[in-house]
């Protein structure tokens, strides 16, 4: 059999991807009471962060870098939705991790100028020695603020998806652990990915609106939008997900399942 390269290999794999894609929009509504509504909800924040990004409700004028900040959130955010729907979880996952980035950022300059004005000015050097997403949070843990994304989380991010290592497992989002160099849909994948999406989200259109200075009533809207939509965030999460995989392979029962196989295969 003639293995297909060239223009054939990638007519092949865009096939797989469709497919995917479909299989993904009808899955979504079956997925238990929050998954579809969070997926709506992320929707909407989405389109809040592009009128954010593009002065929908007036310009403010000056450099525009933290309008920059939320366009950058919406174009992760949308090409995270995008791979996910194809399968590939782990590429959307570092997306979210770069959301992450940001989301830690403008909450940072919500409470201090100073860090702000700071980075603007920074040299690159300066700006990637003084605000690495390490020096982020501890700038907000000195600002007594909350951390929403921290160290562990983070962490966990960039090793599932961004950083390899010998324990890496490509698209490994299923009850055994199997990796894959395709992509096919994965109940787990999608949950983590979707749920990962909901932080980011939620903090950049929260304070991206406090720093733009948007009147009262859009902001409010904003704000509520956000709320809405940390309700829906599942428990699916990079944090519990293989912790949950652990569990549920510890209630199998093998013996039955290996003998049920030997019984259909005879």
């Amino acid at each position: 059999m003639d293995v297909p390269e060239g223009p054939q290999f990638l007519k092949m794999v865009w096939d797989i991807e469709d497919t995917n894609e479909r299989k993904t929009d009808e899955l979504i509504p079956s997925l238990g009471s929050k998954a579809p509504k969070c997926w709506n909800e992320v929707g909407t924040v989405l389109s809040l962060l592009d009128r954010m990004a593009s002065c929908w409700w007036g310009c403010r004028g000056g450099d525009h870098v933290v309008e920059y900040l939320c366009g950058r959130v919406v174009s992760n955010g949308r090409a995270a939705l995008r791979l996910l729907r194809f399968g590939f979880y782990d590429e959307a996952l570092s997306l979210c991790r770069s959301m992450g980035e940001v989301a830690n950022l403008l909450h940072l300059f919500s409470k201090d100028d100073a860090a702000l004005q700071g980075w603007k000015s920074a040299s690159p050097k300066k700006r990637r020695t003084n605000f690495r997403p390490s020096d982020v949070r501890k700038k907000l843990e000195e600002n007594d603020m909350p951390i929403f994304i921290g160290r562990d989380h983070y962490g966990l991010l960039s090793e599932r998806s961004v950083h390899v290592h010998p324990h890496t497992k490509p698209q490994a989002y299923n009850i055994l652990g199997i990796p894959s160099v395709s992509v096919h849909v994965q109940h787990g994948g999608l949950l983590v990915c979707l749920n990962e999406m909901v932080l980011p989200l939620a903090i950049s259109s929260t304070f991206g609106a406090i720093l733009i200075g948007l009147d009262k009533s859009v902001k409010d809207r904003i704000v509520a939008s956000a709320e809405n939509l940390l309700r829906y965030w599942g428990k699916a999460t990079i944090e519990n997900i293989d912790e949950y995989y652990d569990n549920v392979r510890r209630q199998i029962d093998w013996d039955a399942v290996f003998r049920k196989n030997d019984i259909e295969s005879s």
